[in-house]
């Protein structure tokens, strides 16, 4: 067998060997991964499985990942004039500059800086790199500051909508050492280049304000510092995350997290038997009617198989997707009861905080949810699938309330549009989005964290199961749901008695004793 590699030409081996000892090199004498950190991902296949195209660029492509992506050709001569333009403008006494010696000479000098920023290898040479982090990082400068002069981009918010949510995705960064290096750069008065730092940084920090599905933090509330932020969605995921009051409430409720998911493996083990016996009665009534017995004796059963089961489970808050409908990855949600069966089957209240998910709590005195406010349009559900995959790829487990918590907070309590009318009244949702555009986004949604990592899920677990409509089904679940277990094992068993009898007949025949077989 022949042995097969990464690379296609002896070149790209050899383009390989270069950069490699170069980096070797250059590392042995300078340390760039504390100042610089990789920052830049590809988004793993686990988690774009469930929708690849979230993470996938539509329009543009900033950055090396997606440059040479066929599709998004037609956008180069656009980011080349805005990139023109922009670097003309900083430079409007000495517009015959040479744009190469200046910035792609600089560029590749920081050469290693560059690649340190991207986790995946880069198979291109020096001279093509600092092309395009050189042309997409003057045309993200460019486009900053024109939304940032223009009243918070008013005049280009409709138009730029699929771009803006381009800019956003986690393979189309382009790192804030880079715009800083690139914005140096082209500014001839050394003076302002402190002052430049800050300037972009409140650039970004107004676009980000603008797009953000969530409230956000102020850079100029807290000690920001402009090397703290490593690109555009690192920002907006900080400025999400530090936005409210840390969570105060009690002290951890392991005994109920544990009691909570004892019950929620005997809700799990309940309807696979209700499914079971449901599926074998359908069977039995088929069997009995090639036996040609009567409608009248089986019509009971019928009625037993024709029960609404999964509306009754849907009523106390258990319903589980139906995954025999779906094809593809398994969508799998954090065990919590949906808005409306938390509203009418426990009179919990769902409240807006005016923070952001640092103030998300549930007070059970008030039997009130506190959420905050949720602004969802088109783009919104590229923007969290790609702050999640970004926290998930950095490891930001040491904040108190992730953002992943909190998206799969809100994928467990939307099960359907009624869900998403409760929280628009709410005023917790906003937005262009109607209540099934809202419940199928957060259905698409695949957990990341689990149940016990979150104690705001396990407080509204632990209350919805005080309460006395559900005392009533654990009552009855007790009681009557104990035989579950014998029914599933009868209804199995007759129906393989069925079976065994009916291809005896089937061979033997058996007319006189059930009649017609037709």
């Amino acid at each position: 067998m022949a042995l097969t590699t990464n690379f296609s030409s002896t070149l790209r081996e050899q383009r390989w060997v270069d950069q490699i000892s170069k980096k070797f090199i250059r590392e042995v004498t300078i340390d760039i991964s504390d100042e610089n950190p990789t920052c830049v991902f590809n988004v793993p296949k686990s988690i774009t499985i469930f929708k690849p195209e979230a993470y996938i660029p539509e329009v543009i492509a900033l950055g090396p990942y997606h440059h040479m992506d066929p599709r998004l050709y037609h956008m180069e001569r656009y980011k080349i004039a805005s990139a023109k333009f922009f670097f003309n403008q900083s430079h409007p006494q000495q517009r015959n500059i040479k744009f190469q010696e200046l910035l792609i000479n600089k560029l590749k000098e920081l050469d290693h800086v560059v690649r340190g920023c991207y986790h995946s290898y880069l198979d291109l040479d020096d001279n093509t790199l600092s092309w395009i982090v050189a042309i997409d990082g003057l045309f993200l400068l460019n486009l900053l500051h024109d939304y940032y002069v223009d009243l918070g981009g008013k005049k280009m918010q409709a138009r730029n909508s699929i771009l803006y949510r381009d800019l956003m995705l986690f393979e189309n960064q382009i790192p804030f050492v880079l715009l800083v290096e690139i914005s140096k750069t082209i500014k001839y008065n050394s003076s302002e280049k402190d002052e430049g730092r800050v300037e972009l940084l409140f650039m970004m920090e107004s676009f980000c304000q603008a797009i953000s599905p969530l409230k956000l933090a102020s850079i100029s509330s807290r000690s920001y510092h402009a090397t703290s932020h490593l690109h555009l969605l690192d920002l907006m995921y900080h400025l999400i995350v530090n936005n409210g009051i840390s969570d105060t409430e009690g002290a951890s409720q392991d005994e109920e997290e544990v009691a909570k998911e004892d019950e929620s493996e005997e809700v799990e083990v309940i309807e696979e038997d209700m499914n079971t016996i449901c599926n074998n009665i359908g069977e039995i009534t088929k069997v009995g009617l090639k036996f040609g017995i009567g409608r009248k004796i089986l019509s009971p059963v019928q009625v037993i198989q024709d029960i609404p089961w999964d509306k009754i489970s849907t009523i106390f808050g258990l319903k589980t997707k139906d995954l025999g409908k779906h094809e593809g990855p398994v969508v799998e949600e954090i065990k919590i009861p949906s808005v409306s069966s938390l509203h009418y089957y426990a009179g919990i209240t769902f409240r807006s905080t005016s923070g952001g998910i640092r103030d998300l709590k549930f007070i059970e005195e008030e039997a009130a949810l506190y959420l905050p406010v949720i602004t969802l349009n088109v783009n919104s559900e590229a923007i969290l699938r790609n702050l999640v995959a970004y926290e998930t790829a950095m490891n930001y487990s040491h904040y108190g309330h992730s953002f992943s918590e909190f998206v799969d907070l809100i994928s467990g309590l939307i099960d359907d549009a009624e869900d998403a009318r409760l929280l628009k009244q709410k005023g917790i949702i906003e937005g262009e989005l109607t209540n099934n555009q809202i419940a199928k986004l957060f259905n698409g949604m695949n957990k990341s964290t689990n149940n016990s990592s979150n104690k705001t899920v396990s407080r509204v677990n632990s209350y919805y199961k005080k309460r006395l409509v559900v005392k009533v089904f654990k009552f009855m679940k007790k009681k009557l749901f104990s035989s579950w277990k014998v029914i599933t094992s009868l209804s199995t068993v007759l129906l393989l008695l069925l079976l065994v009898l009916y291809s005896f007949c089937e061979f033997y025949g058996c007319s006189k004793f059930f009649g017609s077989n037709n």
